[in-house]
């Protein structure tokens, strides 16, 4: 995600950063894709979870920051390897910044899942430990300490492919 950010804005002065998981398709098109005032979490409503959200402090699937949102909690964290952990990272992150969170309502932030083998998505053992420490490590674990290497950027017509190496876990 931090690579995303990044990477974009070497190609244009963006200021809104929409994060979505890539198997979410929204149901409703008043939902829009922008940022507020506030950090926006999009996805309120998915099938996946019977249209609620699974719990309160949920911040997975689809969220808009503007860039100086984004740059006050540090990005993301960079050390999330598999699956989880990252959207409750950010949550953390939002809340230690006393950050509060707007929401469409439930029946415009409906999404649908595409299904997937989430078996083949190993989770990170390291996920709760992470999570709990968010306070202690956003300031040193995020774009501030963001290193990696371009290997190959893809321009295509409507997105591009940026290949990039992270190094190991």
């Amino acid at each position: 995600m931090n690579i995303g950010y990044t990477e974009a804005l070497k190609e244009y002065d963006y200021d809104c950063f929409v994060f979505s998981d890539v198997d979410l398709i929204p149901m409703d098109d008043r939902n829009t894709y922008r940022c507020y005032s506030q950090p926006r979490h999009l996805s309120v409503s998915m099938d996946k979870f019977g249209f609620r959200l699974p719990y309160d402090h949920f911040f997975g699937g689809v969220a808009a920051l503007s860039k100086e949102q984004f740059l006050k909690i540090n990005g993301f964290p960079n050390h999330y390897w598999g699956w989880g952990g990252e959207d409750d990272a950010i949550f953390n992150r939002l809340s230690a910044k006393r950050m509060s969170i707007s929401r469409p309502d439930g029946n415009i932030g409906k999404c649908r899942m595409i299904r997937h083998r989430e078996k083949l998505n190993d989770p990170n053992p390291e996920r709760f430990n992470r999570i709990r420490n968010t306070k202690q490590t956003m300031d040193t674990d995020g774009i501030n300490s963001l290193k990696y290497e371009v290997i190959k950027v893809e321009k295509n017509v409507l997105f591009t492919n940026i290949t990039v190496d992270v190094g190991n876990p």
